[in-house]
């Protein structure tokens, strides 16, 4: 009985081509807007035809018509420097998606970072009970986390 590989061809080839995506995003097209997108994942078809690359904005605005303008100019180029670097027999169909969970994802990260800022995490209950009990409250402590027993009275 034959194996089944745990990721296929074009798994290891989506991460490439994605990769390929964002490189060529950041340093190769020309325009201004871009390079403000960052890839944050994607889907390649098994055919190995058609890359769908989500994507979401680098200073964390939302997209706009011109940028979708750029990026649906850039497939072309795009889908002629993958298949050039990558070696690829056809070239795919590229769609440029904008990743609203992604974007959540990371106000909400962004949100809980503030929150633990302004309410910092709450002392553990046993370091709390020892700096309440102290020498005035009348409470022992116990020595090296265990409590001596107490003396019986010889009336």
């Amino acid at each position: 009985m034959r194996r089944q590989p745990s990721f296929t061809r074009a798994d290891r080839l989506e991460h490439l081509l994605l990769d390929e995506v964002d490189r060529l995003l950041s340093y190769e097209v020309r325009s201004p807007l871009a390079q403000q997108v960052k890839v944050v994942g994607g889907h390649l078809s098994p055919d190995l035809g058609h890359l769908r690359v989500n994507y979401i904005l680098h200073d964390g605005s939302d997209t706009f018509p011109a940028l979708q303008e750029v990026l649906e100019k850039a497939e072309t180029f795009l889908a002629r420097a993958l298949q050039e670097a990558l070696q690829l027999r056809g070239k795919p169909k590229i769609a440029f998606h904008y990743d609203r969970d992604a974007e959540r994802a990371r106000r909400v990260d962004q949100l809980l970072l503030e929150d633990r800022l302004k309410h910092p995490p709450v002392a553990p209950i046993a370091e709390a009970l020892a700096e309440t009990a102290g020498p005035e409250s009348g409470v022992a402590e116990p020595v090296s986390g265990v409590a001596e027993p107490a003396a019986k009275d010889p009336a």
